[in-house]
C-alpha cells in the first residue's frame, strides 16, 4: 500500500506492526492498533503517572441534560494506569448507558458527578453518578471522579431581574466543573461567578456532617439553614474553614446578587420577604429568587452575612460580652476594645419587603448578635 504523506506513512506502519492488514474504509485501524500494541492496558505515556489528568479545554453544559467533552487523558487507580478521554457532544447524562443506575429521574438539587473508568479498554467509559465518592458498580480502583454539576435552576442574563420569569430546571451551566477548571474547595452545590476568579455557594447554607467545632456545612436545596441563632455570626467564619470557604466580601455579594428580582411587601413571588413571614424558609423556597449567576436566595429569607468590618467612634471600651456568645460561649476568648464594632450583611431578611434586594445592604451588622436573621454562603477562589 502507497502512502502520500509522512503522516499516512506514520500510521501505516503502526497499523502493520498491529498485525492488522490496512483498510482505507476503516477510520478505527489506528485505535485498534494503539489498543493492540498496549494490550489493552496502560497508556505508555505521562497519563501513566499517578494523578494525572488533562483536558483539551473543559466540561461545558450543551443542553438541559447534555454536556460536551473535550479529549483528554486521565489517570485511573495508579501508576501505570492511563486511559484516555475521547471528546463527546452533547454526552446525554440521562440516558442509561451512561450513568450507573443511580440518576433514575434528575430532580432540581441534584447534584450529579462525571466518573472515567476503567472498562477493560485503553479509552476510559464517562459515568454518571449522584454518588459523590464511587460509582455503581465501580471501585475506587477502576474509578475516578473527574467532574461534575448542579442540576437545578437558571437564570439567564436576559431575564435579570425580569419578576415574569420562571427559572428553567436543568444543568446549572456555571456549575459545571471538571478537574482543571473548578473552585479550589468541593465544588458540590457552587457556581462560577467570575471566570479563574471565584465560585459562590448556590444556596444558602444548611448543616453537613460533624460536629462543632469541626462540623462542615453544605450548599444543598430544601433545606432548613444556619442561622445566627444558635451560633453567633462571629461563629461563620470557622463553618466556611471547615468547608475550605470564607465570607464573600461587599463586591462579591454585589457581583452574585445582580439579576435576582426584588422582595416584595404583599408576596413571596419573587423572593421570601413578605411582611407576613414570620421566619425563614427552607433554600429555595422561591422559584424566582435566583440570580444571573444561578444563586438562590441572595434577597430575602435571610441575610447573607459578609466579612468585612469596621468601627465606629473613638472611644474605645473592652468588651466581654461581644467575645463570650454563640458557640463556646463559656470559654474565656479574650476582650475585643471597641466604640461600634460592626460588619455588612446583605440582601435583606424574610420580612423586609420591598427593601429586600440585590444591591440591599446593612452596614451596621452586629457580629456578636444571636438574633436569627443572618445566614451564611461560601465563596471560595478558583484552583
Amino acid at each position: 500500500m502507497q502512502c502520500n504523506t509522512p503522516v499516512a506513512s506514520e500510521v501505516l506502519n503502526v497499523v502493520l506492526a498491529a498485525n492488522i492488514t490496512p483498510d482505507r474504509q476503516d477510520d478505527t485501524q489506528l485505535l485498534q492498533a494503539i489498543q493492540a500494541l498496549a494490550g489493552n492496558q496502560a497508556l505508555t505515556t505521562i497519563a501513566a503517572g499517578a494523578g494525572y489528568f488533562s483536558m483539551m479545554g473543559k466540561i461545558s453544559a450543551a443542553g438541559a441534560v447534555t454536556l460536551d467533552i473535550p479529549e483528554g487523558s486521565v489517570n485511573i487507580g495508579g501508576n501505570g494506569k492511563g486511559y484516555m478521554i475521547a471528546a463527546q457532544s452533547s454526552w446525554d447524562v440521562s440516558d442509561a448507558t451512561n450513568h450507573d443506575g443511580s440518576l433514575g429521574t434528575l430532580v432540581l438539587g441534584d447534584d450529579v458527578y462525571i466518573y472515567a473508568v476503567d472498562d477493560g479498554d485503553i479509552q476510559a467509559k464517562l459515568v454518571a453518578s449522584k454518588n459523590a465518592d464511587i460509582p455503581d458498580g465501580y471501585t475506587a480502583v477502576n474509578s475516578r471522579k473527574i467532574g461534575g454539576f448542579h442540576y437545578g435552576r437558571v437564570r439567564p442574563v436576559v431575564n435579570r431581574y425580569d419578576t415574569d420569569y420562571i427559572p428553567s430546571v436543568q444543568i446549572v451551566p456555571n456549575s459545571v466543573w471538571d478537574l482543571q477548571h473548578r473552585p479550589s474547595c468541593d465544588p458540590t452545590g457552587m457556581v462560577e461567578i467570575t471566570p479563574g476568579g471565584f465560585w459562590a455557594d448556590i444556596y444558602l447554607n444548611s448543616e453537613g456532617g460533624g460536629i462543632w467545632p469541626e462540623n462542615v456545612p453544605v450548599s444543598r436545596y430544601g433545606q432548613s439553614l444556619i442561622r445566627n441563632n444558635v451560633y453567633a455570626r462571629s461563629d461563620f467564619h470557622l463553618l466556611l474553614r471547615n468547608a475550605g470557604k470564607r465570607l464573600p466580601v461587599v463586591e462579591e455579594f454585589l457581583t452574585y446578587a445582580e439579576g435576582s428580582p426584588a422582595g416584595q411587601s404583599a408576596n413571596n413571588d419573587c423572593a421570601w420577604a413578605a411582611n407576613t413571614n414570620t421566619g425563614p424558609a427552607p433554600s429555595g423556597t422561591v422559584a424566582k429568587a435566583i440570580s444571573m449567576f444561578n444563586v438562590v436566595d441572595v434577597v430575602g429569607n435571610l441575610w447573607d452575612y459578609i466579612g468585612e468590618h469596621s468601627d465606629w467612634g473613638d472611644t474605645l471600651r473592652k468588651d466581654f460580652t461581644v467575645v463570650n456568645v454563640g458557640k463556646d460561649a463559656s470559654i474565656p476568648r479574650g476582650v475585643v476594645d471597641h466604640a461600634e464594632w460592626r460588619s455588612f450583611a446583605g440582601g435583606g431578611v424574610w420580612n423586609y419587603g420591598d427593601e429586600a434586594g440585590s444591591r440591599c445592604l446593612h452596614s451596621g451588622s452586629k457580629p456578636w448578635f444571636t438574633n436569627g436573621i443572618v445566614g451564611m454562603r461560601g465563596v471560595c477562589d478558583a484552583l
